[in-house]
């Protein structure tokens, strides 16, 4: 465990680099846009689009057919691969040598409307606060690389961190996830993308620049 959590440290560095210098972009970019909830995003061109029918269809997703009826009908979801063999399958795996991701816009319930916090904002993706793991158990497998409120004029609030951690595998992964929630905490603007360590150290710029493009935009 020590061994790992010296190598993240070493990220720890390049993620602060990443945040303060101008990424360099190397081929060009789509964009992915939700002209409903005025949400857009880029990535590399020659990267592959997952939608939400395919994404709540994954086996990885344990839905009944009831459930993934609500999902769709609340949920707008874009995953994306980097892989030059892209799958839905790499999206739900952390440790992949290509960064992958996915940008989630989400109708919330009454009851997630109620609870919804900041902690509950860092848990939207890995399902654990990562902060609070970090602080019960510092030399622990996760630490938090990167955390910073986010407040835009819309209204939207919350925040984006990056955390690296040991998975199953052994390997580390670390992600980059943006979580914010309307002002009313209705509409939950979920987007993440990571990968690897190697992944991360080597695609940081690229890394930062499409999760810095997530946007929403005031009506």
């Amino acid at each position: 465990m020590a061994r790992s959590r010296g190598a993240r440290r070493l990220v720890a560095v390049m993620v602060t680099n990443a945040l303060v210098s101008t990424a360099c972009g190397g081929s060009g970019f789509q964009y992915i846009k939700n002209d409903e909830f005025n949400a857009y995003f880029k990535i590399d061109e020659d990267w592959t689009v997952f939608d939400e029918r395919a994404y709540f269809s994954s086996p990885a997703i344990e839905l009944d057919p009831l459930e993934r009826q609500r999902k769709l009908a609340t949920t707008w979801v874009r995953g994306f691969d980097g892989s030059d063999r892209p799958s839905l399958a790499n999206l739900f795996v952390n440790a992949t040598p290509d960064p992958h991701g996915v940008a989630r816009i989400q109708l919330l319930t009454e009851a997630e409307r109620e609870s919804v916090d900041v902690a509950s904002l860092r848990s939207a993706h890995l399902g654990f606060d990562p902060v609070q793991a970090n602080r019960e158990d510092p030399q622990g497998p996760v630490e938090v690389l990167m955390e910073q409120d986010v407040s835009l004029e819309g209204g939207q609030h919350g925040v984006r961190m990056a955390v690296a951690f040991d998975t199953p595998s052994g390997e580390i992964a670390i992600v980059d996830q943006t979580a914010l929630v309307d002002s009313s905490n209705r509409i939950l603007y979920l987007f993440v993308i990571g990968c690897s360590r190697q992944c991360y150290a080597q695609h940081r710029d690229t890394i930062d620049e499409i999760a810095a493009s997530w946007t929403i935009e005031e009506e």
